[in-house]
């Protein structure tokens, strides 16, 4: 995969998972405690050895499948509201930066090597995400779109909140801490439905994700920090070892 196209590969994944569609809080501390500064993730393949999960070479960039977190680097303001992001992808280093007004995101920077790639504006009424306007340079070139949110598309049911896409089989379903509990995506070029559900542990964090094409990945959480935050991350995929996350946290105090 050339450069150019993983910068468009890298805009459509942070449309997919940038901030959050109604009011701003996707930007936030993702339930970690404390005062924090700044967060590095690293992730790699696992295996095992005797009785034990360990770590075994990086995954690959372009992986088809993923049930790891993501790798990079957040920076987080005294506020607690996340700052930037910092992550590299076949040598090619990308940053994401922030900037809030009356508490939500108003403007999305994301830069390869140093150059903007896309400049993104949130627009609000009633404190909530009304339309994204949006400046992509890819090439030299600088196009400019608007993304009204419909809000036909979201509905609220037994306090979860559900979100539609295109088609009826498309949907994502949140409860009210924005944590993911289902999602369905239907790909009408295969004509494939894949339907994935989520639980998560007492403290908040992702513990299972079974999919509809029997795969089920378990996430363990063997060690923490003084601060109750979670340093090592084990990822298994039918009982089998899939993946370790490890995560160095640093705190403001």
């Amino acid at each position: 995969m050339n450069r150019l196209l993983m910068a468009a590969a890298l805009i459509v994944l942070a449309a997919c998972g940038g901030v959050s569609t109604q009011n701003g809080n996707g930007t936030d501390k993702e339930g970690l405690n404390g005062k924090v500064h700044k967060v590095q993730t690293l992730i790699y393949n696992a295996k095992s050895q005797g009785n034990e999960t360990v770590k075994d070479g990086k995954p690959d960039s372009y992986r088809e499948t993923d049930f790891f977190p993501k790798e990079d680097t957040r920076i987080y303001n005294a506020a607690g509201q996340l700052d930037s992001v910092v992550s590299v992808v076949d040598a090619v280093k990308y940053i994401t930066v922030y900037a809030y007004r009356d508490g939500n995101v108003s403007n999305e920077k994301l830069f390869q090597n140093g150059e903007l790639l896309t400049d993104r504006r949130y627009v609000y009424r009633d404190g909530k995400l009304a339309s994204t306007i949006e400046d992509m340079y890819i090439g030299g070139e600088k196009t400019t779109n608007e993304y009204p949110v419909d809000a036909s598309k979201t509905e609220y049911v037994d306090g979860n909140c559900i979100e539609h896409g295109d088609t009826e089989r498309d949907y994502v379903v949140k409860d009210a801490l924005g944590r993911v509990l289902k999602e369905s995506a239907y790909s009408e070029m295969d004509d494939y439905l894949t339907v994935k559900e989520y639980t998560y542990n007492e403290k908040g964090w992702l513990e299972t994700c079974v999919s509809s094409d029997d795969n089920k990945v378990s996430y363990d959480y063997p060690e923490t920090d003084d601060r109750g935050n979670w340093t090592r991350m084990v990822i298994t995929l039918n009982g089998q070892p899939y993946g370790i996350a490890e995560r160095s946290i640093t705190y403001y105090e």
